[in-house]
């Protein structure tokens, strides 16, 4: 009863709230004011107005990435209803996603993502690399819900693109530095060749360079945990005729980073037992070092009856990793298990190989039919080498040089879809939607085990080989209804599906797979609204979606006999509702105020499996669902003055998560991150006509120290905490 009043009390004082800023905004309405911009985006893979998809989508403008300090995707958590945007626990420069309470943190090489990460429309097949920095970022889209029609395999949860800046029009040098606590100092240069050869040809050069000497302090050295150099480039080159544009971009990012910035649970409970988060009591060190290189080509063609758009690429990435598991020294108490005593240093080196090719015909010339189809192939090949140095007496040393290679492990992955999804517009307000995809993808895998050298205990080698494919249908049906020009419902049933597939992870032959492949169906009903002259943005959607054979980790035993190893199978079957409302308000000229709000009600409807290794079945429906916080909150309020008759903007927003589990296979608090509310803000001062500012910024101005993520390690529970509060200042001049 009294959460139902504290619910009630809630709602009545949001209501009040609400009633008092839209008397506000109705109150300035005499006075003259633009409305609210219009917001395009490629939900549907052709442009168009947001208010127009029948989708829950959020977008994040570059300006507003710039201007509040982010770097990374990371750095944008909390800003979109219902998704959980973070980094992983020992690869600092891979990403851990959640939408909609469904996560995925595998760095495993043979593991496909559950929401599918797109940069210029083109998926990025791993997380590994997704926590590099984005640079000249246009905007970016999160797509709510599978998205199996359009955008295909692996967009089972969701999906979200990074749109980068085109080439510009008119030549220029830009340039943007910033500097801030625990040494940060970042470069951005950007140049634009402007309109050549008749005016068909531009071109854009940015690169950057991002120094950071890391919060997290070894407690037994005083070294610097986390400390990072990242560089990037990337080159667009833009060819416009009448009737085509041709974009071929190249990019490149590397990022090296020194020392894992995670806190043992074990020895230092709840982190705060020293009094300080970020000062880690175990001697952890370690490095992670990384690097990407791909070229893109996409290309739109005008014809007659349409428009035929080809997007293309080439991708591969190195990723090397070293790091201490046990951090042990010093008095400490012993590591849980069988092997108190025990020493476990681990290395990852990881190469990876991507092409992938779509072919696509759009039309919307027709006043009754809006429709895309399309083919789409995807190659990859993925091998991971796995070092580890245990000891004494195993080694002498710990250093990655003298570690032995445990374990081989190569993947080929091969996926051809056909798809197509139209609008028919029934009248001008009614319009019916419905879509299909067929997919294959053949996974074929090697995982070779060499075993450690004596005196470990010794078991033969394997050489394991696996050929899996599996065919997938997924649909999409749904109708939009046009109640009038600024106001639009929908309702949508739409399907999404993950290949399965082998762990690489695996030591002995019945832990490699393969396990089965995911399947959602999501049940969505929604409406959109542009109100008060274009001064008030809505959007409100409620759903349902029926996870089959979602997959997860399961602990098993591993080649040594000495410890496990986490593995992928098929977990069961996840029932998840909710509802999201996102909206943009012009209160007036000079103040704008958003809004965001997300609600979850997630839960195990089958979950029967041996967990632990115990050798026990157990019904483990009771464990809450992996990331998925029950409400999820998001406000910005952004006001405009003047200053020496240029403009200052103020900018102050805040970003809350409620209590939810960061580990998925206990609900011990050890593995919660507590309800949170993150404060950012930023004041930024332009001048002249060129685009010229200077911004203050602050991230985690509360000094909030919760965790943002929690594993269960192979020896002891480790979490990374959210940095500190970290000021700064950023300046952009445009020559």
């Amino acid at each position: 009863m009294r959460a139902t009043r504290s619910h009630a009390s809630t709602g009545r004082r949001l209501a009040v709230v609400l009633q008092a800023l839209l008397a506000f905004s109705i109150s300035a309405a005499g006075a003259e004011m633009d409305g609210l911009e219009e917001v395009i985006v490629t939900a549907q893979k052709v442009e168009q107005n947001l208010e127009d998809v029948p989708s829950s989508v959020s977008v994040l403008p570059g300006s507003f990435i710039e201007e509040s300090g982010a770097n990374n995707i990371s750095d944008l958590n909390g800003t979109a209803p219902n998704v959980i945007f973070q980094g992983m626990v020992f690869m600092q420069n891979t990403a851990n996603l959640a939408i909609r309470g469904i996560g995925f943190f595998d760095t495993d090489p043979f593991a496909d993502q559950k929401t599918q990460v797109l940069v210029d429309g083109i998926p990025h097949a791993r997380v590994t690399g997704l926590g590099h920095d984005q640079i000249e970022v246009e905007r970016v889209e999160v797509l709510r819900g599978p998205q199996g029609t359009l955008f295909g395999r692996n967009s089972l949860a969701g999906t979200v693109n990074i749109i980068t800046k085109d080439a510009s029009a008119q030549p220029g040098l830009s340039v943007r530095a910033a500097a801030g606590e625990y040494g940060l100092a970042k470069y951005v240069l950007n140049a634009e060749t402007g309109q050549m050869i008749d005016d068909s040809l531009r071109a854009r050069l940015t690169v950057s360079t991002r120094d950071y000497a890391g919060h997290v302090i070894n407690a037994f050295n005083g070294s610097r945990l986390g400390e990072q150099d990242s560089n990037t480039l990337r080159l667009k080159v833009d060819y416009r005729t009448s009737n085509t544009q041709t974009t071929v971009t190249y990019y490149q990012l590397d990022e090296e980073t020194d020392g894992m910035a995670t806190s043992n649970l074990t020895q230092d409970p709840g982190g705060v037992s020293d009094g300080d988060v970020h000062l880690i009591n175990m001697d952890t060190d370690g490095f992670n070092n990384s690097n990407e290189r791909g070229l893109t080509l996409l290309s739109d063609r005008e014809l007659g009856t349409g428009t035929v758009s080809v997007a293309a690429n080439s991708h591969s990435s190195d990723f090397l990793l070293y790091t201490d598991l046990d951090g042990r020294a010093g008095p400490q108490p012993p590591a849980p298990g069988r092997n108190p005593g025990l020493n476990v240093n681990i290395g990852f080196d990881i190469d990876h190989e991507q092409d992938s090719f779509e072919l696509r015909f759009h039309d919307a010339h027709s006043s009754r039919w809006d429709y895309v189809l399309g083919v789409f192939a995807f190659w990859e090949k993925a091998r991971r080498f796995f070092y580890q140095n245990i000891g004494p007496p195993f080694s002498s040393t710990f250093e990655f040089e003298d570690s032995a290679r445990i374990t081989v492990a190569r993947q080929q992955t091969n996926s051809i879809a056909a798809f197509a999804q139209t609008d028919f517009h029934v009248n001008s307000r009614l319009a019916l939607i419905a879509g299909a995809r067929v997919t294959r993808d053949e996974k074929e895998a090697t995982v070779g085990n060499y075993g450690l050298p004596p005196p470990a205990p010794q078991r033969p080698p394997i050489v394991l080989d696996a050929k899996t494919t599996w065919d997938q249908p997924t649909w999409k049906l749904g109708a939009k209804y046009e109640h009038s020009e600024s106001v639009m419902g929908y309702l949508t049933v739409s399907t999404g599906y993950k290949a399965g597939g082998f762990t690489s992870r695996a030591t002995v032959p019945e832990n490699v797979g393969p396990y089965e492949a995911e399947y959602v169906a999501n049940y969505e009903a929604g409406v959109k609204a542009n109100l008060l002259d274009n001064r008030l943005r809505l959007s409100a959607a409620a759903f349902f979606a029926d996870y089959v054979d979602l997959v997860g980790f399961v602990r098993r035993t591993n080649s040594t006999g000495r410890g496990n190893e986490p593995i992928n199978v098929n977990l069961g079957d996840v029932e998840i509702n909710g509802f999201e409302i996102e909206s943009s308000w012009l209160l007036r000229a000079d103040l704008s105020v958003d809004f965001a709000l997300g609600l979850l009600d997630a839960e195990w409807v089958s979950f029967s499996i041996d967990l632990n290794n115990d050798g026990m079945v157990t019904d483990n429906t009771h464990l809450d669902v992996l990331m998925a916080p029950t409400l999820t909150a998001y406000g910005a309020v952004q006001y405009t003055s003047a200053l020496l008759g240029h403009s200052l903007d103020y900018r102050l927003d805040a970003r809350y998560q409620s209590r939810y589990n960061a580990y998925g296979e206990s609900n011990d608090d050890i593995f919660y991150r507590p309800g949170t509310t993150l404060i950012n803000g930023s004041v930024t001062w332009g001048w002249g006509d060129r685009g010229n500012s200077v911004s203050l910024f602050g991230r985690n101005l509360a000094d909030k120290s919760a965790p943002k993520l929690i594993i269960g390690a192979s020896v002891f529970p480790v979490a990374v905490y959210e940095p500190p509060r970290l000021l700064g200042v950023e300046l952009r001049l445009n020559i």
